[in-house]
């Protein structure tokens, strides 16, 4: 007879220690992707493109296995049972995997999505992808290593780049944006740095700059949100479980 699973005791999808925050990454990319593909599906649909259709499904589905692997859904239904054998690929080589391919399906979006705010932005559930499989493979190698400033600084390099694209094409707002965006995350690095007490790193401090980089750093002329803000904020939810 085949083996039943034994209940679970405690909440399906473990949000305390260092262990559980790479799921909470990898389950925020996959309703980004998620989002992201019933975006495409839609303009496809309505502006009669069918590779933006099919991309729009693509990432819909890859979305969704993301979500069964995390495993943070309990099937009492024994015919569902059976798709909890997607638990068994959420390993950093199949996030990795995953990840490429969803960030090369977003790129592929990018030169027919009507109305796409901007590269970086429509990556955002690819990179996520990305960064969650290299949380999997620090954290176990690196017990001491916060998960939330692994992704600060991951965000802090996107910022960058969105940094980099405000002042390739300059405007009075652009390189406002892109001088906050320079003052904002050297404030955030030192921060980081535990001999620097007077900028303290602290969940109100991330919160904050997190929010200025989200709001006001973003991909040129688009008006989108900032990418690199958006992964930062994430951070400070990260903290708040690490308390």
């Amino acid at each position: 007879m085949k083996k039943e699973r034994a209940p679970r005791d405690g909440p399906i999808l473990q949000i305390t220690g260092p262990e559980g925050s790479p799921k909470i990454v990898a389950l925020m990319a996959a309703l980004a992707v998620i989002l992201q593909g019933s975006n495409l599906f839609w303009a496809g649909v309505n502006f009669l493109i069918p590779l933006s259709v099919l991309t729009g499904i693509f990432l819909f589905i890859l979305g969704v296995i993301l979500i069964l692997t995390i495993d943070i859904l309990n099937f009492g239904d024994p015919l569902l049972k059976r798709i909890e054998i997607f638990e068994k690929f959420y390993r950093f080589e199949v996030l990795l995997i995953l990840g490429i391919v969803v960030i090369l399906f977003e790129m592929l979006s990018i030169n027919f999505n009507i109305g796409t705010a901007g590269a970086l932005a429509v990556m955002l559930g690819g990179i996520l992808v990305i960064n969650a499989a290299v949380m999997e493979i620090l954290i176990k190698k690196e017990k001491t290593m916060k998960p939330s400033k692994l992704v600060a600084l991951f965000g802090i390099i996107i910022t960058m780049i969105e940094v980099v694209y405000l002042f390739a094409a300059p405007s009075l707002s652009t390189i406002w944006d892109g001088i906050v965006g320079i003052i904002v995350i050297t404030l955030l690095l030192l921060s980081m740095y535990d001999k620097i007490k007077f900028i303290p790193y602290q969940w109100w401090m991330v919160l904050i700059l997190g929010f200025i980089l989200y709001g006001w750093v973003s991909p040129i002329g688009t008006g989108a949100i900032g990418t690199g803000g958006t992964i930062i904020l994430i951070s400070f939810i990260l903290m708040l479980l690490e308390k």
